[in-house]
Parts: C-alpha cells; sequence; structure tokens
C-alpha cells in the first residue's frame, strides 16, 4: 500500500477536517490501490472516505465492484445505484455514508476542484449543519514524496519512454509522416512496457510552432526539426518525455538554441537539492537564462509526476514557498526559440541531498539527434 494514512490523518487534524473524500479517479488509486477507469471516462463517481477515526469507506458503482474488491486494501467496500446519468443518486449515497459515521455536523474535505458545482450544491442540502472545505492539499502533500518502489517504477517507465523516442527516430527517414513515427513510437513504448499510450504530441517543420500537434501526414525534409512531447501509461503511472531531432546536419541556429535549452535542463537540476525552496530554482533558472540573453517568463520550468503527469509542486513562482525533499520525482522542461528554432526538451528528474539527477537519459541529450 503506498497511501500514508498516518499522514494524511495528522494534516486532517492540523486543519480541522473530520472526514476527507478522495473522489478524482488519481486520489481514489492512490488511497485505495483501485484505478476505477470510469471516473474519468464516464464521470462516474467513486470515494474514498477517511475519517479522522475508524476504518475507511470504499463507495463505488455496481459495475465496478469487482474491479475494486480485486485490488483494494479496504476491507469496508459499498457499493451504489445509479451513475452519469442519475448523477445526485452518487451524492445521495456519499450523504448516507457520511450520515452513517456520525459526520452531520463535521467538516467534510472534498476535492473541490474535482466536485461538480451541482454535486457539492446538492451535498450541502442534505448535509446543511456541514462544512465542506478543501482537502487537495492533502493528497498534493503525500504524493509529492515518493515510495522506493514508486520511483523504481517511474524512472524506468520514463526511461523506457525516452528508449521508444529515440529509437523511433534512429527509424525515421526523409519522406516519412508524422504520423509513421509516431505510430512506431507507440508501438514501441507498449513492447518496452507501457500498458497504453497516454498521449503524444509530435510535430515537424512548421508544426514545432504548435505545442500540442496531433501527428498529421507531413512528410519531413532536410533542415526540419522535429519535436515530440509523449507518455505512456506504466501501472497506472504516467510518463512525460520530450525530445528534439533534426533531418540532417542542424544549422547554428538551432544547435544553440537546442544547447540553451539543455543547459537551463543541467541548470535547474543543480538548484534542486534538499532544502532547496521552489522559488530558489525559480531563480537559478532566470539567472541561466539571463546569462545567454534570454528573457525568461515561463510559469514553471517543470512538475511533479506520478499518477498524474502535472502534480504538485510546479516548478515556478506560484508554489515558490514550496521546500524540496529528496525522493521527488520531477520533469524538468526547459525550452528555447531563436529565429525558426524552437526547442523543448524534457527529462525526469530524481530530488536527493545534493542536485537532482537524470534517470531518464537513455541517449546523451547533449547533442541534438540526427536523422539521415
Amino acid at each position: 500500500m503506498v497511501f500514508d494514512i498516518a499522514k494524511a490523518r495528522k494534516m486532517m487534524e492540523e486543519q480541522g477536517i473530520d472526514c476527507t473524500l478522495a473522489t478524482s479517479r488519481e486520489n481514489v488509486y492512490y488511497s485505495s490501490g483501485s484505478d476505477i477507469e470510469t471516473i474519468s471516462s464516464l464521470k462516474r463517481l467513486a470515494a474514498i472516505f477517511l475519517p479522522i477515526e475508524g476504518d475507511p469507506v470504499f463507495g463505488v458503482h455496481a459495475n465496478e465492484k469487482v474491479t475494486a474488491r480485486n485490488s483494494t486494501w479496504i476491507k469496508d467496500m459499498r457499493v451504489y445505484e445509479g451513475g452519469e446519468w442519475e448523477p445526485l443518486k452518487g451524492i445521495d449515497f456519499v450523504a448516507s455514508v457520511l450520515k452513517e459515521k456520525g459526520m452531520e455536523k463535521a467538516t467534510i474535505g472534498l476535492e473541490l476542484f474535482d466536485v461538480p458545482g451541482l454535486c457539492l450544491d446538492h451535498l450541502r442540502k442534505l448535509l446543511p449543519s456541514a462544512s465542506f472545505v478543501d482537502c487537495k492539499s492533502i493528497f498534493d502533500k503525500i504524493r509529492s514524496v515518493k515510495t522506493s518502489e514508486e520511483l523504481k517504477l517511474l524512472s524506468e517507465a520514463n526511461m523506457q519512454t525516452a528508449k521508444a523516442i529515440t529509437v523511433a527516430f534512429e527509424m525515421a527517414r526523409p519522406g516519412d509522416t508524422e504520423r509513421q513515427i509516431g505510430r512506431n513510437m507507440m508501438d514501441l513504448v507498449v513492447e518496452y512496457g507501457s500498458d497504453i499510450v497516454a498521449f503524444i504530441v509530435l510535430g515537424a517543420g512548421k508544426n514545432i510552432h504548435e505545442t500540442h500537434h496531433v501527428p498529421t501526414d507531413y512528410k519531413i525534409k532536410k533542415g526540419d526539426l522535429l519535436h515530440t512531447d509523449f507518455g505512456g501509461w506504466f501501472q497506472g503511472y504516467q510518463t512525460d518525455i520530450s525530445r528534439m531531432a533534426v533531418v540532417g546536419k542542424p544549422n547554428s541556429t538551432q544547435v544553440k538554441a537546442y544547447d540553451i535549452a539543455v543547459g537551463a535542463e543541467w541548470a535547474t537540476a543543480d538548484a534542486m537539492y534538499s532544502g532547496a525552496t521552489v522559488m530558489d530554482v525559480h531563480n537559478a533558472v532566470k539567472a541561466f537564462y539571463e546569462s545567454k540573453g534570454q528573457e525568461y517568463k515561463r510559469a514553471f520550468i517543470g512538475h511533479s509526476i506520478g499518477i498524474g503527469c502535472h502534480e504538485f509542486p510546479f516548478l515556478g513562482p506560484a508554489h515558490g514557498e514550496w521546500v524540496l525533499e529528496p525522493n521527488m520525482f520531477f520533469e524538468i522542461e526547459p525550452s528555447c526559440t531563436i529565429g525558426d528554432a524552437r526547442i523543448h526538451t524534457e527529462d525526469s528528474f530524481v530530488t536527493g541531498k545534493e542536485k537532482a539527477k537524470n534517470v531518464s537519459e537513455y541517449r546523451d541529450i547533449s547533442e541534438l539527434q540526427v536523422i539521415r
């Protein structure tokens, strides 16, 4: 079991929360061990009830009871009827469990970013004397530091994702389409251990300027830069790697932009030591870009990753006070644009007592990969 109940309850006590409900797919999975896919695909409710005292309760739709029972450690599992076609029936169920637990006048922690407004209004009507507060910070904080098992899984998964990208670029030839290269990449990442592809961004030529370009029938040609941002699902955890390549010998502008982006990646890692704040990291990155004559205005240079693709903290001013600890897992993704050369790279790093360690460098990233 990954979920640290004792730590969660300590944070609940500090925030005055009597019962916490996990309802997002990520936090239901993290706290129960059950990946209920229909939470995201069908907006179908599943909920983990964690009271400050007593055993937790796992509530799922009837169609998910076998999946849940086969994968969760939680003994008290409840099944409700209704679904996305009758969304308030799920809220009726939530209220009934809270009433059973004596929570009619309690302070309830909800994922307020996740719960639809109509459902929250209905829950407030059913429990008019209860107070509802956001509990997202509890899950964010616990999930930000990985267990040894999570670090092993994420490190291997991101390395295999980087391998799939590298090999797909090695297979590519002038005249191949973005779609062909992307198909090879997707096939390879599954061959290398991914359960399914999470997402693929791949563009060449002028298409690299579209941040999230979907592969098309554009044929790559000499002088083109290629950009991919690519990830898979490995045992419920996501990967997120970005790479660049060039068709034929790169020009001086492409090399300069690439060198700055990779340099920014290492400058970020050097600043990510235990005890540093996110703002310390941001300031170091900003100083690096300015030393290269580049303006730095990005909201963040990277983000944590795990069950979710974008997890807290983000490496930018919005999370500036967050203090880094050992065993945090980040994707560092610098960029640099000079003229028509737009570069974006992304690698996985694990924090320690000193600078962060790159765990996804399948191929030496100091040189731009060439397609011949």
